[in-house]
């Protein structure tokens, strides 16, 4: 039931990347990046000319200075992988980004292990007011009553199946830091390899996990600085001498 209400908001919520079936193969950027004039996605189309035909995506808001300007596919999508050239951490940057990681990954195992023995404690704790309240029920010998017991020991069934839900997703996981990460410090190594790549699902699937927001490009201007996932918003204040808290704790630059 948590993971069930955690999910909604997001089945609900905008896609902020391609995922339609119908897109195409052609337009990785399609649904991804908008007008920076109107704020609304860009379409893509094919243009066909005298000889070839030619890839270009447009805005086609009426009331938008840019509607009905077009941009080649070539132009936008290489400028944003000059955006994605930025992301690439250097060498010693990303060994101090695994070893913070790795000091991370030990203090919430250590941290989920103490979960997992208090939410034991307290299944224990209800299985034992259950267990009480039968034995009333066995001595009571008025029928409401018996029936405020039943329903008590209704209540405390669901808690203690809730408890017993939050022990599994609580309980350590039998995987090592190397295991579960290393795809992903891959994945913070090399987001230009991945975009350099050519392949849709793969350009589709960065465009997911890099960035939180719509890229905003304007036709004369070019590309407006994206708004970027945390592993990279804390690997760029690294690199700027910050140090990042998460959202909505800020930065703050170290006292030499």
């Amino acid at each position: 039931m948590e993971t069930y209400e955690r999910v909604q908001p997001r089945r609900k919520g905008a896609s902020l990347a391609p995922a339609r079936k119908d897109i195409g193969e052609d337009f990785a950027l399609r649904g991804f990046v908008c007008c920076a004039d109107c704020g609304v996605p860009y379409r893509s189309a094919w243009a066909k000319g005298k000889r070839k035909h030619y890839a270009y995506y447009l805005c086609q808001t009426k009331a938008c200075d840019s509607y009905g300007k077009s941009i080649p596919r070539n132009k936008l999508e290489g400028d944003f992988g000059e955006v994605v050239k930025t992301l690439q951490p250097s060498r010693s940057l990303l060994k101090l980004a695994h070893a913070m990681f790795h000091k991370t990954w030990n203090a919430r195992l250590a941290q989920s292990k103490d979960a997992a023995l208090s939410a034991k404690r307290q299944v224990a704790e209800v299985e034992d007011q259950i267990d009480k309240l039968l034995e009333r029920i066995l001595d009571a010998t008025n029928s409401r009553v018996i029936t405020a017991y039943e329903e008590k020991i209704s209540q405390f069934e669901k808690s203690k199946a809730s408890l017993q839900d939050g022990l599994i997703q609580t309980t350590p996981k039998q995987h090592s830091y190397e295991e579960r990460l290393e795809h992903a410090m891959r994945f913070l190594a090399s987001p230009w390899k991945i975009w350099e790549s050519g392949d849709i699902t793969l350009r589709r699937t960065l465009l997911r996990l890099a960035f939180t927001d719509r890229f905003e490009y304007h036709r004369i201007e070019g590309a407006r600085t994206p708004k970027t996932a945390l592993p990279f918003k804390v690997l760029r204040g690294l690199s700027e001498g910050k140090i990042y808290y998460g959202a909505g704790e800020g930065t703050r630059t170290p006292t030499p």
